[in-house]
């Protein structure tokens, strides 16, 4: 793959992989109300839906990556500056993405 189309590519699979998860997720919340906290446990605890779950934020993160870097590529010129946004998205979306295996985890029996 040439140049940017590696990342285009990416960034336009991960929102149809978001997209499509949004309306499945939100559809079996709209089939099975109402919920409890014993059904949430157990229905984000089958593996299926974890996995689901998963790659949502995988993909979230990703997503979010390509689209913050390219811009801050394209309009944050100074080199310093723009390594300090990088490193500061980097570690913003690294620590969402350490919270997010905390909460998964807690979810698993």
């Amino acid at each position: 793959m040439i140049g940017g189309f590696r990342p285009w590519l990416l960034q336009r699979l991960t929102a149809v992989y978001l997209l499509v998860f949004i309306v499945a997720f939100g559809g079996a919340l709209l089939w099975g109300l109402p919920w409890d906290a014993a059904r949430w446990r157990a229905f984000l605890g089958w593996p299926p839906v974890l996995l689901a779950v998963t790659l949502f934020y995988l993909a979230l993160f990703l997503h979010a990556w390509i689209g913050v870097r390219d811009v801050i590529v394209d309009y944050v010129h100074p080199l310093g500056l723009r390594l300090a946004a990088l490193s500061l998205a980097a570690a913003g979306l690294l620590a969402m993405a350490f919270w997010m295996v905390l909460i998964l985890t807690q979810v698993m029996p």
